[in-house]
């Protein structure tokens, strides 16, 4: 991390020393320059010499530093702060890939105001990245975090007939043969549903697929925007994404939370859906609000699937001015993300963006609203002090400098050290664990974030990490086993790894830890005959399976927690570590010798949402998943 900035500086100074000359009225012609000094007069220079009102150059005088579009680093992160590998990032022309780190790097093209790019990634809703491009110093580099909400568990239902499909406070109601598939053919049959919803009144908003800034049905200026209730609803068959056929409607129902008292039956709620390629909602309509027993249901009519959301537009706002310094030095840090979080049951994410040159940023926010504002750069360890709380008044004002207001001022202080954890990796039998990747979370100003370490040949780990900081642990060997645990700085010293005082964890030990159990089965024959003896493995992400030569093995493809084979019967259980409560990927059968990947599951990797309810194959309460079918010819070579 020092390394770094020292880089930066280093090639910041060298800009400074060899920047461009200034301009100078001399001919470059050295036949002209000799001429002219031939015909000077002699004494011209005394004369000069002794005119008061010559200005006499500055020796001390520094070129301008030059300035150059930041290039933006990107770490995309899963519900539990950890990365997501493999997401699949579209930016203009460029598809890009999170590495293992969950990073990519978005260039500026030249004259571009925004960086903007469309994020999926497998078992995850789709999301979109919208960060305005600012210009520092040569070599200075901007970072953001965007976070992704998993799917929700897949439900299976028979599309031949009109179905409902609820999860928490969304439901759907979807008329029979509805949908089509992306050639536009109609569907039948077994079909899956996917709905990942957030409440912003009790949800992190964080996991929005990009800014409350809405386009008004009919054309007119953007405008920000608070949300009611909104969720991703998308529909599957044969890993393929469904949509609806042309002139069809889905009846889409929000529960409105309870927390929003204003609204009452016979009101009308605006309908928006997300524009991923403009990272704007859209206004589609309005929702009736109606009563259900004791709730209120916004009632909006859908053409098409994606993230749909119940709003309404907002027009009076404060604003804060946001400056990002170093904590030690006080120098503003340029290219910092800055957030803010919303505290009134209104105000949500208010939204996001990147500091400039001199550190700034300004920030929109409800008018009398509260928010905490919280600031990310990688070359920084946390916030100091943790987020800042801003309030506002009544008094109007916005970034735009429109409103009779002013905006709050605010100074968010970064950190580059706090201090160190160390400890070790185990396997069942005590002996050290070379090669585990350990991750530690922090819950921070701009919500969770890991930082990671590999074990050395005696276990051994160290991590530099915040001060007076609560950690959840987790370590894994790559070959399907996992630990969790916790840990605290809490009343730590500062350090660094190699120093003297860093805080201390309790053993990582692999296979331990509670945990929560899956199962499900294999058939062949359109589901009528038991599949013995295939292989199911569960990866932590997305695995990138291949059946080529030399890449066919499962334990190169991703992170295995947990595997097995199924019984005579077709059925399997496995039990997967607690700590990886959220988003994990099953995937069913082997690489063939003639069929090669079709002995695969092949409608898709099964992304399954792991409830955190403990549970054991020996225990029960394990969590049905969806059958997987085969084709028979792969239980033979």
């Amino acid at each position: 991390m020092m390394m770094r900035r020292l880089v930066m500086m280093l090639l910041a100074g060298g800009l400074v020393a060899t920047g461009p000359l200034g301009c100078s009225d001399t001919p470059e012609d050295p036949q002209i320059e000799d001429d002219q000094d031939a015909d000077a007069d002699p004494d011209a220079g005394e004369e000069d010499a002794g005119d008061e009102d010559a200005e006499a150059p500055d020796a001390d005088a520094e070129d301008p530093i030059e300035q150059a579009a930041m290039p933006l680093r990107v770490k995309i992160l899963n519900k539990a702060g950890l990365p997501v590998e493999g997401a699949e990032v579209r930016y203009g022309e460029e598809v890009l890939l999170s590495d293992v780190a969950g990073e990519v790097v978005l260039s500026a093209p030249e004259d571009a105001l925004r960086f903007l790019a469309q994020v999926e990634a497998e078992g995850y809703a789709p999301s979109s990245l919208d960060y305005p491009v600012q210009e520092a110093e040569e070599g200075a580099e901007a970072h953001a975090i965007l976070r992704l909400l998993p799917l929700g568990p897949v439900q299976v239902f028979n599309h031949d007939a009109e179905a409902v499909i609820s999860r928490g406070r969304v439901r759907v109601r979807l008329p029979a043969n509805s949908l089509v598939d992306g050639a536009g053919n109609p569907v039948s049959g077994e079909v899956e549903a996917t709905i990942a919803s957030l409440d912003p009144t009790t949800e992190d908003a964080r996991f929005m697929p990009g800014p409350l800034i809405g386009l008004p049905e009919g054309g007119g200026e953007e405008t920000p925007i608070l949300s009611v209730m909104m969720a991703d609803i998308s529909f599957w068959q044969g890993g393929e994404k469904l949509q609806l056929a042309e002139g069809q409607l889905a009846r889409v129902e929000f529960a409105i939370p309870e927390a929003l008292e204003a609204y009452e039956a016979g009101d009308a709620i605006e309908f928006w859906h997300f524009d991923l390629s403009q990272a704007r909602w859209v206004q589609e309509g309005e929702c009736a609000v109606t009563e259900a027993g004791s709730r209120l249901l916004a009632e909006c009519d859908a053409s098409h699937f994606s993230w749909w959301n119940a709003d309404k537009p907002v027009s009076l706002r404060n604003c804060v001015n946001i400056t990002v310094v170093d904590a030690n030095s006080g120098e503003p840090i340029p290219g910092a993300t800055v957030q803010g979080d919303g505290l009134d049951f209104e105000g949500a994410l208010v939204g996001s963006g990147l500091t400039d040159a001199d550190g700034q940023a300004c920030m929109d926010f409800l008018l009398d609203g509260t928010l905490n504002v919280g600031a990310y750069h990688a070359d920084y360890l946390y916030q100091a002090d943790g987020p800042v709380t801003v309030s506002g008044s009544d008094v109007p004002a916005s970034c735009s400098g429109e409103g009779e207001g002013e905006c709050v001022e605010v100074t968010v202080e970064l950190l580059d050290r706090g201090t160190c954890l160390s400890g070790e990796v185990l396997d069942g039998e005590d002996a050290p664990v070379e090669g585990a990747t350990v991750y530690a979370v922090y819950d921070g100003a701009v919500g969770a974030q890991f930082f990671s370490a590999v074990s050395d040949s005696e276990g051994g780990y160290c991590i530099e990490v915040p001060l007076d900081a609560e950690l959840e642990l987790s370590a894994l060997d790559g070959q399907g086993q996992v630990a969790s645990g916790v840990a605290s700085t809490v009343g730590a010293a500062a350090a660094e790894c190699g120093e003297e005082g860093c805080a201390e964890a309790d053993a990582l030990v692999l296979g331990s830890g509670e945990t929560a159990c899956l199962q499900s089965s294999v058939s062949l024959n359109g589901w009528t005959t038991p599949a013995p003896g295939v292989p199911v493995y569960v990866y932590s992400s997305y695995p990138a399976r291949s059946c080529d030569p030399g890449m066919d093995d499962p334990f190169t493809w991703g992170p295995v927690v947990a595997h097995t084979v199924t019984d005579a019967m077709g059925n399997w259980a496995l039990n997967v570590p607690m700590s990886l409560a959220g988003m994990v990927y099953v995937s069913v059968g082997s690489c063939h010798s003639g069929l090669g990947a079709q002995c695969l599951n092949q409608d898709r990797i099964m992304p399954v949402h792991l409830e955190e309810i403990p549970g054991s194959i020996d225990s029960g309460r394990c969590q049905q998943t969806h059958p997987s079918p085969l084709d028979e010819q792969c239980l033979s070579e």
